[in-house]
């Protein structure tokens, strides 16, 4: 549940929350706030959504066209139906805001191609920036398009992988660094 705090310096650098984070602001997947290892938002003032607000897939009671920015961390791999929870993000977003997708990349955190997950029994699928290798490992580039595809307007602003970790050389150690996929996509 660290991942959004491990990027906060980079991002601050770089820019990050100058350029892409306006408000209002929704974190979806945060955490539980009541736990020790739980919430870790984007920004102080953001809205929270987990688990306790409903399902992250459907966003149900969050109307149309509400945020600026849509972010989510390390939660999409998490879920059974990610192109509706993609479709509901982007349905959240006002026009010309910005939704954030982070999740693990899967040769930087699990550094192998089958499931399960070594690290958390919960992933459903592993993911990479843009290659897809079914059954067990997607391209999140592929399935934000086929989340949104021709019927929406939106530009990918950035792609990337970022991988600050140290032990790559020792499959058999978590990650010691960041080692996750950013994707920014602007609502035209």
């Amino acid at each position: 549940m660290a991942e959004t705090r491990k990027a906060y310096k980079r991002r601050l650098e770089e820019g990050f929350f100058k350029d892409f984070v306006k408000e209002p602001i929704i974190d979806i997947g945060v955490g539980r706030i009541d736990t020790y290892d739980g919430a870790d938002p984007l920004t102080p003032d953001c809205d929270t959504w987990d688990k306790d607000n409903g399902n992250a897939e459907l966003m149900e009671g969050v109307k149309d066209n509400s945020y600026k920015t849509v972010y989510t961390s390390h939660l999409i791999e998490h879920l059974n139906d990610p192109i509706t929870a993609i479709r509901n993000w982007f349905r959240i977003l006002k026009k010309g805001g910005y939704l954030i997708i982070c999740a693990p990349d899967r040769d930087s955190y699990e550094r192998k191609k089958e499931l399960p997950s070594k690290w958390n029994a919960d992933h459903k699928f592993f993911l990479t920036l843009d290659k897809s290798e079914p059954p067990n490992t997607f391209s999140l580039i592929g399935l934000i398009k086929d989340a949104l595809g021709e019927k929406n307007s939106f530009a990918i602003i950035e792609q990337r992988t970022i991988n600050t970790c140290t032990n790559m050389d020792k499959p058999e150690e978590h990650g010691n660094g960041e080692y996750q996929i950013e994707v920014i996509i602007k609502k035209m």
